[in-house]
């Protein structure tokens, strides 16, 4: 059985959350008006971006979700351009590979956005597992399916698997699939502490040992 070490990608691939939240703050309120913003500002971390519309169409927006990603979609080259490549990531992930993992990523990005920030990456390639939880219509984090079916697709279990991430949505969708569960911390805002992980750590060098 093989073992398997899955990657959120925002907030522990990359430094995207400050980034995305100053952009977000100069068009959201543009395209969704100021109320409607405001009235779902505070659900818009960890969600998929099609979540985030189905939250604005039930607050009372009316635009056309091709509208919607268009405009997600031009800001997302300059997030995921701009925003800083966690230190340590490209050595973590050889390291990985020497020892025996096979190596995955699920995002609740859409998987043009993830592909921008692996091009960032030393050594992309070295990923078996790429999954966007929006494109492919799974249920959003909390829910642990994503992630379950990427331990599958790597042929581990969740007793063989190790997951990073750093939500609490994305701490509890990693812990319900039953896998190890790392919560990193770097970018975390103050008073921001999902509970439950196996592991806290705020360098990805501290990774091991597990």
């Amino acid at each position: 059985m093989n073992k398997a070490f899955i990657f959120d990608m925002d907030g522990v691939i990359v430094n995207s959350e400050p980034t995305w939240e100053r952009y977000e703050t100069i068009f959201l309120p543009k395209l969704l008006g100021q109320q409607v913003y405001q009235a779902i500002k505070s659900q818009i971390l960890g969600n998929t971006v099609d979540a985030i519309y189905q939250l604005a169409i039930k607050s009372g927006v009316t635009i056309t979700k091709d509208r919607y990603i268009n405009t997600y979609d031009q800001y997302a080259q300059k997030v995921y351009t701009e925003s800083e490549i966690t230190p340590n990531i490209d050595s973590l992930i050889d390291q990985l590979v020497e020892k025996g993992f096979q190596v995955g990523l699920v995002s609740a990005s859409r998987q043009n956005w993830i592909d921008i920030v692996l091009s960032r990456l030393k050594n992309s390639s070295q990923f078996s597992y790429i999954a966007s939880t929006n494109d492919l219509k799974m249920p959003p984090k909390p829910s642990p399916v994503g992630y379950l079916t990427a331990i599958q697709a790597l042929g581990a279990t969740p007793k063989t698997s190790v997951i990073i991430e750093d939500t609490k949505k994305g701490v509890q969708a990693a812990k319900a699939s039953g896998a190890y569960t790392i919560c990193f911390t770097k970018y975390l805002p103050k008073n921001y502490l999902p509970t439950g992980a196996n592991k806290y750590i705020d360098d990805l060098k501290d990774v091991f040992p597990l």
